[in-house]
């Protein structure tokens, strides 16, 4: 009796199982694509603040006016009494023309020793007055007869410089000057105040009670 021989030979697997070994193998040999790295988000630049905050010194108001390069030159120094309500003056001046740095223990006291009373000065006054903080700078000669008058165009250019060597740095500026000078920071608008008096509550009337049936 004969038996075939086939069943010696290796048999081959059906179609289907080669195609999943090659799927298996194809799988396990890539790798997996690595993930995007997060976006990182950007810091916010802090803008630094440049008004100079009071008290002010007359040494720092002196150092922001030689930086600017105006030509000026410091003459002297005078420091005031214990009970002044003036800490130091310096006095120095810029082409011929005195220039006076005055600081102030506050800006209240800076007020009241000046008196302002109207926006020009007044006789025994100079033609430039510049307020910022507690520091007063006083750019010109006292005029001891009469109001002082506006004068040429190169002293009205030294005093615009002065004006933009100190702002921002002491704003807002208050001037009281022949001319008065356009500074870049403008003085925030004064806003009324909130009244502080509480609105009424609105009243609730009663409500009915219910009539009950006899």
């Amino acid at each position: 009796m004969r038996h075939s021989n086939q069943a010696g030979r290796g048999s081959r697997p059906p179609s289907w199982a080669v195609g999943l070994f090659v799927l298996l193998a194809v799988g396990c040999g890539q790798t997996a694509a690595p993930s995007a790295s997060p976006t990182a988000i950007p810091t916010p630049v802090v803008t630094p603040d440049p008004h100079l905050k009071e008290p002010v010194t007359a040494d720092q108001v002196f150092r922001v006016l030689s930086s600017a390069k105006l030509g000026m030159r410091a003459n002297n120094a005078t420091l005031g009494g214990a009970v002044s309500d003036v800490v130091k003056v310096i006095n120095a001046d810029i082409g011929g023309w005195p220039l006076r740095i005055t600081e102030y223990r506050s800006t209240a006291a800076l007020r009241k020793a000046v008196g302002w009373k109207s926006p020009t000065p007044a006789r025994n006054e100079t033609p430039y007055a510049i307020a910022g903080l507690n520091v007063l700078i006083a750019f010109g000669p006292v005029s001891r007869v009469a109001p002082p008058n506006a004068p040429e165009a190169a002293r009205q250019e030294v005093a615009t410089a002065i004006v933009a060597a100190l702002d921002p740095l002491l704003w807002p500026l208050a001037q009281h000057s022949v001319v008065v000078i356009a500074a870049r920071s403008a003085e925030p608008a004064v806003t009324g105040a909130a009244s502080a008096k509480p609105s009424p509550a609105p009243s609730r009337a009663p409500s009915a009670a219910p009539s009950k049936a006899p």
